[in-house]
């Protein structure tokens, strides 16, 4: 297991019912997309750092998977700040402002996905959705997409610790062909095992035969009466920001 698993066993938040993690976080995600970032955004960022705490989720582990997807956003925003016109390229005098609403933006959804995937076990969160309606045949690819991204992982830190070991890494002109051999080494491994993993599951059944058991877990009214109350709270100061100060929910 790696420690997104389990962290997410280990949540106290793990017996929880998915739909009500899916409210509260869904809700927070879709109030952070649909508002003004700067009235929302640290409001909705804050609420998931502290439920996250509240679970028991490891936040150097929090803080590790925000951060990784973070600097993707932060390397992503670079065209925001400038603009192409018949001169060339300029700087956007606006842009600034729209790059750190994107980055807003994406740390509070990124925070309250994140929170979401580490109280939430991915065997439950797979039945939940068959429950609610998602064809099996969905839920299927989504299973073996992570179960196979999970094996990579783990064959690629195998390969690393490898080359390390012998020395491999002591240059940075080593360091690179090792890595550009890891690459190609890996990619081929991955087509190699998503084809035994294909003829395995052929040979077992049929693909509803990958279900794993999982217990039904009733719903705590007192949680969702919270969740809705937290999420009307975060709507209630973004439309008092938007009375006294417009121009900052623009």
């Amino acid at each position: 297991m790696n420690a997104l698993e389990v962290a997410a066993a280990a949540s106290l938040w793990a017996q929880r019912n998915v739909g009500e993690k899916v409210l509260l976080f869904g809700g927070l995600l879709l109030l952070v997309i649909s508002l003004s970032p700067w009235a929302v955004a640290p409001l909705v960022f804050a609420i998931a750092v502290v439920t996250a705490w509240i679970a028991r989720v490891p936040m150097r582990l929090l803080a590790a998977m925000v951060i990784a997807p973070a600097t993707f956003v932060l390397v992503g925003i670079t065209p925001l700040l400038v603009s192409v016109s018949a001169e060339g390229i300029m700087w956007s005098p606006t842009g600034p402002q729209r790059a750190a609403e994107v980055v807003m933006r994406s740390i509070a959804g990124i925070t309250c996905t994140m929170t979401f995937a580490l109280t939430t076990p991915m065997s439950e969160l797979l039945v939940w959705l068959e429950r609610r309606g998602i064809p099996r045949s969905i839920t299927y690819v989504a299973e073996l997409t992570y179960r196979m991204t999970d094996s990579l992982i783990a064959t690629a830190r195998g390969m690393h610790e490898s080359q390390a070991r012998r020395l491999g890494h002591t240059t940075r002109r080593g360091m690179v062909t090792g890595v550009a051999a890891q690459s190609a080494n890996l990619f081929i491994v991955a087509f190699a095992r998503a084809q035994k993993l294909q003829d395995g599951l052929e040979l077992r059944a049929e693909p509803g035969a990958t279900r794993v058991l999982a217990e039904i877990r009733p719903v705590d009214k007192r949680f969702v009466v919270v969740s809705v109350g937290l999420l009307f709270a975060v709507l209630a100061v973004w439309a008092i920001i938007q009375w006294y100060v417009p121009d900052l929910t623009r």
